[in-house]
């Protein structure tokens, strides 16, 4: 029998992107350079960690973001790759109970120069949570 993988500290994830213009900050603002947005590389690394993740969940869970630590250091222009690694450091149990956050450890690269880092954190929910927001975004729709 298969023995199932367990979760370690230092499992890695990495997913690579290329800059598309909208991504950038320039898609929302004209006025301002064509390199990828802050929120765009948050993105990328709650991806990363989600996917990390997920293997590891019970059948019917998901992952969601639930705190983010992270520096924009540098730029990447429009057609450059971002290579995203987050690597799973941790379960943090809060005080007072709540659910556990997993914390990764994110960095975003552009070939050696390092465009962003620092930590996300994600709460395991069961599927039905994500029905449950449908079905209150329909009933808001009718308002």
């Amino acid at each position: 029998m298969a023995r199932k993988k367990q979760l370690r500290a230092g499992l890695k994830k990495t997913v690579v992107r290329p800059v598309e213009f909208r991504r950038t900050i320039a898609f929302y603002d004209r006025r301002l350079p064509p390199v990828v947005s802050t929120p765009s590389m948050i993105g990328q690394m709650e991806v990363a960690a989600a996917m990390l993740l997920q293997p590891f969940l019970p059948a019917g869970a998901i992952s969601v973001g639930t705190h983010i630590n992270v520096s924009h250091l540098r730029a990447a222009t429009v057609g450059e790759k971002v290579r995203v690694t987050a690597a799973f450091d941790r379960i943090y149990r809060p005080r007072g109970g709540g659910r556990p956050r997993y914390v990764f450890n994110v960095e975003a690269r552009v070939g050696r120069r390092v465009i962003g880092a620092g930590t996300v954190e994600r709460a395991v929910v069961d599927t039905a949570f994500s029905s449950r927001l449908k079905g209150s975004r329909r009933k808001e729709g009718r308002r």
